[in-house]
Parts: structure tokens; C-alpha cells; sequence
């Protein structure tokens, strides 16, 4: 059964991480809009630190990297709302791992704007 949204989002384990998960996406956007700009040159998309840059593309292709932060982010917080019902610490765990996943989002975010920019 679903827990009340309300119950749900009181919870310190589910509202700090929220904050910090908007504030990473709100960065990651930034980040990359004001480093890529529209052109027809290609950009580095991926960087490897065996092989250096491997993946070169249009540059709207590196939108793709904060739209997968979004999906996960949406996906981690509606099972972790479906599980907080019969399971805290699963639903945690998986708010948990959303902010796991943005840090390196951030990372790669940082890192690819650099070498763009």
C-alpha cells in the first residue's frame, strides 16, 4: 500500500537528499548550457582516462547526460515512494543511490564542460 505524499516527503531521509538532487540537476544544466554552444563542429562527449576522449558527437547529444540523471532521479523516487510503504531502509537506500549517481553526473558534467569549453 502507498504511504500518504505528505509522510513521504516530512521524511529527512527523502527531503535532504530532494534538495541535493535539484541542486546537483540545477548545476549539471548550468553547467552545460553555459559551456556548449550551438554549432555544427563536433564536441567530445566522453572521456576515459585509459584512452582520453573517445566518443565525439552533435553537440545537442550531450543534453543526454543530465536527461538521465532526470530518469533516474524520477525512477529511484517513485520506487522508493512504492516501497516506503513496506520497506524504509529499501526506500532510502534507493533516494541514496540517486545521489550516488548525480555526484559522478556532476562530475562528468564539470569534466565535460571543461574540455568543451
Amino acid at each position: 500500500m502507498f504511504y500518504s505524499l505528505k509522510l513521504y516527503s516530512r521524511d529527512p531521509w527523502i527531503f535532504v537528499p530532494a534538495v541535493l538532487l535539484l541542486a546537483a540537476q540545477a548545476l549539471i544544466w548550468f553547467f552545460l548550457l553555459t559551456s556548449i554552444k550551438p554549432d555544427s563542429e563536433q564536441i567530445f562527449l566522453h572521456y576515459n582516462i585509459i584512452f582520453g576522449i573517445d566518443l565525439v558527437g552533435d553537440w545537442w547529444k550531450i543534453f543526454y547526460l543530465p536527461l538521465a540523471g532526470l530518469g533516474a532521479l524520477v525512477l529511484n523516487y517513485c520506487l522508493s515512494f512504492a516501497f516506503y510503504g513496506k520497506d524504509k531502509f529499501v526506500a532510502r537506500l534507493l533516494v541514496g543511490w540517486a545521489v550516488f549517481i548525480h555526484v559522478f553526473l556532476l562530475l562528468a558534467a564539470i569534466l565535460l564542460s571543461r574540455l568543451n569549453g
